[in-house]
């Protein structure tokens, strides 16, 4: 039982940090993991959509609608590939840019905050575990 008790807190964790954050971002219009996408395009620029899919690990169909979203409030562009045009790659606007200057800084706290309860070791290890109970990392 004990591995139900850890995967339902690693869930906990992980709500609680995007409750946090959706609640940073709602200002912005950024809600509802709109924030997540946005940081991972700016930290990406020119990903595909099926990149980023890959990368927050959500369904297409989800990350379609969360990205007309972020298209339609100005946050990001759609440019038609070089050698595939309809495979749009997404680049923030200046606007998103300037969000994930905001975001950014408050991702860094949050994480700052929980982690520097564990030393450096612990750290590690706490990574090393979560890759190894990851699939999609090995």
């Amino acid at each position: 039982m004990i591995e139900f008790e850890i995967f339902r807190q690693m869930g906990a964790i992980s709500r609680t940090a995007t409750t946090s954050m959706n609640q940073a971002a709602k200002k912005y219009q950024l809600e509802n993991n709109l924030f997540l996408y946005l940081i991972r395009i700016v930290e990406n620029e020119g990903l595909t959509q099926s990149s980023l899919a890959e990368l927050v690990r959500v369904d297409k169909t989800t990350l379609s609608r969360a990205l007309r979203k972020l298209d339609e409030r100005g946050y990001i562009d759609k440019v038609a590939g070089p050698g595939n045009r309809k495979a749009k790659q997404l680049f923030p606007t200046e606007k998103g840019r300037e969000s994930y200057q905001f975001l950014e800084k408050i991702e860094k706290e949050y994480i700052h905050e929980k982690m520097t309860k564990l030393t450096t070791t612990e750290q590690k290890e706490l990574r090393r575990l979560l890759a190894k109970v990851d699939d999609e990392c090995l």
